[in-house]
């Protein structure tokens, strides 16, 4: 990985591929590692591929304290800046959905297309009583219970694979625990991370984010979790944005772009080519 300074931190990078640039958003906690490479070696075949390392995590180093998803966003936009980006499409994938709209909000020009991966915006009407703004009850329970590794990887195992699937492909499974365990952000930093998810709110603002979005959500990623179900979230998401296209995933849970790559990475790239040949045209 490479390194560019950006405001207070020295932020690791990779750029893999040639054509048009396309930021991959990694969720709460996880650096730019833990993205499967051959989903970014399918990608990188048309854009240019750039993943990176959050604050708190990985390689990137600098001063953490108390951050946002806005923070997040600003970090995002200022390593495409750093980096000489003037435009670039946005997949994130569940937190990295939450820095996205913030991206798309606060420098809607350097955003071209957004992909939303099984995110969502924050308490939805109705249910705020029921959205925690700090650390989750249940995660604080199973991180003393089990430990950081023993929770991130049970909660990996539960959430983002079928059972099906992790009993007969225990490689990738195994292998996203150790990509996330090699570049893990301090517990401090970790809690940091899910705090900043549980305190996102853009629910008042999707309404202003006028670029095409793609929301993509497994249909089995029903888990409640910190922010709820990120089906009902994706939902909310595609009804709520100006611009949206809803696309659901079959039989597949919160981490189908290790689970289902080659399906995941073919629906993106349809819209993709679609929102390139309207931005060209």
């Amino acid at each position: 990985m490479s390194r560019v300074r950006v405001g207070e931190l020295d932020v690791a990078y990779q750029v893999t591929g040639t054509g048009p640039a396309l930021l991959l958003v990694a969720g709460t906690g996880y650096n730019g590692s833990t993205w499967w490479p051959g989903m970014v070696n399918d990608l990188a075949r048309d854009y240019t591929v750039i993943t990176y390392d959050h604050r708190g995590t990985g390689r990137t180093t600098g001063p953490t304290g108390a951050f946002s998803t806005r923070t997040l966003a600003a970090d995002a936009l200022g390593l495409l800046s750093a980096l000489g980006v003037s435009t670039a499409h946005v997949v994130g994938h569940s937190m990295g959905g939450r820095v996205a709209q913030w991206m798309a909000l606060d420098g809607a020009a350097r955003v071209g297309g957004l992909v939303l991966a099984a995110s969502g915006p924050g308490p939805l009407p109705g249910s705020e009583d029921g959205h925690t703004r700090g650390i989750p009850a249940k995660m604080a329970a199973g991180m003393v219970e089990l430990g950081y590794d023993g929770y991130v990887r049970k909660s990996q195992r539960d959430t983002f694979f079928t059972e099906s699937y992790a009993l007969a492909h225990p490689e990738p499974v195994d292998w996203l625990f150790d990509a996330f365990w090699e570049g893990r952000p301090t517990l401090v930093d970790y809690f940091q991370h899910v705090t900043a998810r549980q305190q996102h709110d853009t629910v008042e603002l999707l309404r202003l984010i006028a670029h095409p979005a793609f929301v993509l959500v497994g249909d089995a990623d029903a888990h409640e979790g910190g922010t709820g179900s990120h089906v009902d979230q994706s939902l909310y998401l595609a009804r709520a944005l100006p611009s949206a296209t809803l696309s659901v995933l079959p039989g597949v849970k919160h981490g189908y772009f290790w689970e289902a790559p080659a399906e995941s990475v073919a629906r993106i790239k349809r819209w993709l080519a679609d929102v390139d040949v309207t931005v060209t045209s």
